[in-house]
């Protein structure tokens, strides 16, 4: 009887620390602890097969205790330990295929948070089947060579008998490519491999305005993680950027107002109120404390708009390849201090500030902390004569690594988006649009404060999240 009692306790404690992993509530110093892996331990014991979990569930603290229950069933059923548990996952499961083919999404449940999105070309790199992938060795037998440039999903299934996704791709008709539902979820969190590939985080209007705090922090920890969120099918009535911007923290007043307008005029204040094209830039870098996030929502962009598409670059992994490629480039621009101005007495509110600052800060470990790019808004070069022609080189050399870089994502805007990105993290760029008569392109715009941002994202992420903080915003901050 004792026994019995003992045992139905472990396993209950257990069942308990599995849970906790999957919604990473463990704490941080257990998690780090490379000698003691308390979740792969708790996994191996639920499910034998599955003791080599890598990732599970980051970022996605159950609202439902449904969604509590689904989890277990994935790091059981998936792997073919207990079929009841199948049973009911398969009857919430649902798959489909996105974006012409080039995405699929996974529903593991019916909560709003268990949709996973992956790229199909990721997908199809990652086949299971023994055609490409060695049973024994685990190898990768895939010629790349011999896929289609494109790769688009026809038909997506789950098979009950292999427990694992099934989907077939335009311009290999004949060929099924496998992913087992078990190694689709221990992976579904590495970075850039799922639907950030190829494009922004997304998320619904309508799932934000829910009221579920854990569908809150996920979104903002998007936007720390990524650099950038998209949110969709926001309703296109003027002013509808604060509220979403409300969302986090009260919008940021700057000289422009605290909304501000995106649309072509005969005589703009700024460059962005005119349809040419715009580099990439950081915006109100004159200010001692610029906008931390940007909020840009399409309220119209016609069809016949011929143009005017958004581009975004991660600065940091650019100004990292800067420091291997050109290390002396690197640390002039680490040394040698910039002008930023903004003079404009031809205007309702008239203004005139300039700062003066590096564009690369680094923290006394030498990390990169903080980064400053605005060309349209610099001034005369102030600094000794020593620095003149060094400081050239080493812009120049940085400007060709932004041109360079693989990292831009590009998209065209549709009324309802709203990019929200991190304006001390993520350059943004346009491309230059025509407007044929009668036609509009409009964007509204707001900003929030960096400190605002990171005290909502820790806030939320103590009372339903892991504890995390928001780290590597750019906002100079050592940690």
């Amino acid at each position: 009887m004792f026994i019995l009692s003992d045992t139905m306790a472990l396993i209950a404690a257990v069942r308990r620390t599995c849970y906790a992993v999957l919604e990473g509530r463990l704490p941080r110093l257990t998690r780090l602890d490379g000698n003691v892996n308390i979740r792969t331990r708790a996994l191996s014991i639920l499910a034998p097969a599955a003791s080599n979990v890598g990732h599970a569930g980051k970022r996605t603290s159950s609202s439902s205790k449904r969604w509590q229950q689904t989890r277990g069933f994935l790091c059981s059923a998936t792997h073919g330990s207990k079929l009841e548990a199948w049973e009911v996952l398969r009857e919430r499961l649902q798959v489909s295929v996105l974006a012409g083919g080039r995405q699929v999404q996974v529903q593991w449940d019916d909560s709003l948070e268990s949709n996973t999105r992956y790229s199909s070309t990721w997908l199809r790199y990652h086949c299971h089947c023994l055609q490409c992938k060695q049973a024994h060795s685990g190898q990768r037998l895939l010629n790349p060579l011999s896929l289609p440039a494109a790769q688009e999903v026809s038909k997506a299934w789950v098979d009950d008998e292999d427990r694992a996704l099934h989907l077939v791709f335009t311009g290999e008709p004949e060929h099924v490519t496998v992913l087992p539902l078990g190694w689709l979820w221990e992976t579904l969190t590495k970075e850039e491999a799922l639907v950030h590939q190829n494009g922004f985080p997304e998320i619904s209007y309508k799932k934000l305005l829910s009221g579920n705090k854990s569908v809150l922090l996920r979104w903002m920890q998007d936007i720390s993680d990524y650099g950038v969120s998209l949110v969709t099918d926001v309703p296109t009535e003027l002013g509808n950027v604060a509220k979403v911007g409300e969302l986090i923290a009260p919008v940021q007043q700057s000289i422009y107002g605290n909304v501000f307008d995106v649309v072509s005029t005969e005589k703009p204040i700024n460059a962005a109120y005119s349809n040419v094209g715009l580099d990439f830039h950081m915006d109100l870098m004159y200010y001692e404390s610029p906008p931390g996030l940007q909020l840009l929502h399409c309220v119209r962009f016609d069809p016949e708009v011929q143009g005017g598409e958004s581009v975004l670059l991660d600065v940091f992994p650019v100004v990292e390849h800067l420091r291997v490629h050109h290390p002396e480039d690197f640390n002039t621009l680490v040394r040698v201090p910039v002008t930023f101005q903004k003079f404009h007495f031809d205007r309702e509110y008239p203004v005139c500030m300039r700062y003066q600052r590096p564009h690369i800060v680094l923290n006394p470990d030498k990390e990169v902390i903080a980064v400053s790019w605005s060309p349209q808004f610099e001034g005369p070069l102030s600094v000794p004569e020593a620095d003149v022609e060094p400081y050239y080189q080493a812009y120049r050399r940085l400007v060709q690594a932004m041109q360079d870089s693989p990292l831009k994502k590009e998209r065209r805007l549709v009324a309802g988006d709203c990019l929200i990105f991190n304006n001390r993290r993520m350059l943004h760029s346009r491309r230059a649009f025509t407007l044929a008569p009668g036609t509009v392109r409009h964007l509204q715009g707001c900003y929030i404060n960096i400190d605002e941002f990171k005290n909502r994202v820790q806030v939320l992420s103590t009372l339903v999240g892991d504890g995390s903080e928001a780290r590597r915003v750019g906002n100079h901050d050592y940690f």
